[in-house]
Order: structure tokens, then C-alpha cells, then sequence
């Protein structure tokens, strides 16, 4: 089962990969506020989640169609972590060998569509530019990573996606049946 779930992770890597590049242009592209404040919920969570739970269906049918807890979080962790991993690499090699301004256009234009909100919205050109100042040096800061914050960041990927993957299990786990014997005398 470990290595039909690290190819549905594979798969899963792949489709969520494909989202989340369309999601950059999209979002590089927009003038519209709704769509900086839906896409993340949309394209980052609610995409992603439903295709995790076809996927571990998908397993679990391939286990038989039960399995139990540990069979379940075992199977769900490495289909996560394959996908974890492919996501990772795929975005990063897009980011920095393909579309080498992807990252600097989705921001610059979420600062831009921000503004152009908020102007609208009368919020005080103080505030506004406080909050612009706050938004570019979270940009800044995101720019050089330290090796320490990688692996950081890539060991707390893991506890989540471990903790996930025990979600999932627990949810999608299902026992075989027990059929107690009727005597009939």
C-alpha cells in the first residue's frame, strides 16, 4: 500500500503544483479584491482538501476498502509527504528557473490591488501607509532565507502534514466487519 499511496501523492503533488501556478497569474493578474481575499481560501485550502480526501478514498478502496488506523495514517502520511515534497520542488524550480518574477509580480500586485481598496474605502493615507511598509517588509524579509528557517520550515511541514495525516486517518478509517456467530437453539 506505501507505494500506491506515494504514487497517489505523486498525482496529488502534480494536480496541486498545476493549481497553485494558476493561482500565481491569477493573482499576478487581478484588479479585483475579492479575488486576492477568495483565492488562498479557494486554491490554498478548499481544492486542495477535497482533492486529499478523493485521494485518500481512492487508497483506502485500493486497501480493500478497509484498513485500520495505523494501516490509514501510515498510507495518508506518505501520500502527503510525496505530494508535500512535489509541490515544494515543483514550485520552487517554477519560481526560480521558469517565471524567475512570478513571486515579485503576485506581491507587487497584491500591494497595488490593496491600496487601490483601501483608497476606496477612505482608510487614512497614514494607516495605509503603515500597513504598505509592513506588507513590503514581509516581502523583504521572505526574499533570503536562512538555511535554519528552511529546515525549520521544512520540520514543521512534516509535524502538520503528520498531524493531517492522523486527521484523515481518523476520519476515513473503517474497520472490517465482525459477524457474531447467532446460536439458535
Amino acid at each position: 500500500m506505501q507505494k500506491q499511496a506515494a504514487v497517489y501523492g505523486l498525482l496529488y503533488g502534480v494536480v496541486i503544483l498545476i493549481i497553485g501556478i494558476i493561482a500565481l497569474y491569477w493573482i499576478a493578474s487581478t484588479r479585483a479584491m475579492p479575488v486576492i481575499i477568495a483565492s488562498p481560501v479557494l486554491l490554498s485550502f478548499a481544492i486542495p482538501v477535497g482533492l486529499a480526501i478523493f485521494f485518500t478514498l481512492k487508497l483506502r478502496n485500493y486497501a480493500g476498502g478497509y484498513w485500520s488506523m495505523r494501516e490509514a495514517a501510515s498510507g495518508i502520511f506518505i501520500m502527503f509527504l510525496t505530494a508535500y515534497f512535489i509541490y515544494s520542488l515543483g514550485n520552487y524550480v517554477y519560481a526560480h528557473k521558469v517565471d524567475k518574477g512570478i513571486t515579485e509580480r503576485v506581491q507587487l500586485n497584491i500591494v497595488k490591488v490593496t491600496t487601490d481598496f483601501a483608497s476606496k474605502q477612505n482608510v487614512p493615507t497614514e494607516e495605509l501607509d503603515e500597513k504598505i511598509d509592513q506588507i513590503k517588509e514581509s516581502i523583504e524579509a521572505g526574499k533570503n532565507p536562512t538555511v535554519g528557517h528552511i529546515i525549520q520550515g521544512i520540520f514543521f511541514s512534516i509535524i502538520i502534514i503528520f498531524v493531517a495525516a492522523l486527521i484523515f486517518a481518523a476520519i476515513f478509517k473503517k474497520e472490517p466487519p465482525v459477524f457474531a456467530k447467532s446460536v439458535s437453539e
